[in-house]
């Protein structure tokens, strides 16, 4: 192999490493651009009122709009995500951080979080006979308009058995805040609005009122 030959290769070794690092580079900046909201939920008090009580728990999502996302958030953030990084924080303990959710599984994860702090049982298989827990989600959606973060959340809770309905509660809410900067106060107003509306449930009632 000639000296010129030599050169050339170890030219274009060099070249394709550089290359290599400048794509590397590039798809780290672009995945860090992903701007997604960071939920911090806080679950209320834990009970033993519901203790040996067992459901199966289901969500039904009716929301007339399946992105979270609203159009202004998307206007000002190319790559957000309709996903959520979900974190729980049950009493004194710090925040334990689930991972990232699609709207369906992280409310019925929230719902299921706080089923069992009651101490209701969740049990994996619907048979005949199973009383059903039916979380329904209406709302959830997170838009900025004129510079303020807007988020609504509405859902029913159903207790059923054999396909009837035996009791039902529901709860809607809404709120917003400035924004300032990224997705900061996005984080603040959705967390704060997920937790006050979740916490609304009065599952001891669900079941009184289900003669359960």
């Amino acid at each position: 192999m000639g000296k010129k030959e030599r050169v050339r290769r170890k030219f274009n070794k060099r070249w394709m490493w550089i290359l290599s690092m400048l794509a590397a580079l590039f798809f780290t900046q672009a995945c860090s651009s992903i701007a997604y909201v960071q939920l911090n939920d806080r679950l209320p008090a834990k009970a033993s009122a519901l203790v040996g009580k067992k459901v199966f728990l289901s969500v039904e999502d009716e929301r007339k709009t399946k992105e979270f996302a609203g159009r202004g958030v998307k206007r000002e953030f190319d790559n957000f995500s309709e996903n959520i990084s979900y974190s729980v924080e049950k009493g004194t303990e710090p925040a334990l951080k689930l991972g990232l959710y699609d709207v369906p599984s992280l409310v019925k994860e929230a719902f299921q979080l706080r089923i069992e702090s009651e101490g209701v049982e969740v049990v994996p298989d619907r048979k005949a006979s199973q009383v059903e827990l039916v979380f329904v989600l209406q709302e959830f959606s997170l838009d900025l308009v004129a510079r303020t973060w807007k988020v609504r959340l509405g859902y029913e809770a159903r207790l059923v058995e054999n396909g009837a309905v035996l009791s039902k509660q529901f709860a809607t809410g809404e709120a917003e805040r400035l924004k300032i900067m990224g997705t900061d106060q996005a984080d603040v107003v959705v967390g704060d609005l997920f937790v006050d509306v979740m916490n609304r449930l009065n599952v001891a009632k669900l079941f009184r009122d289900a003669g359960l």
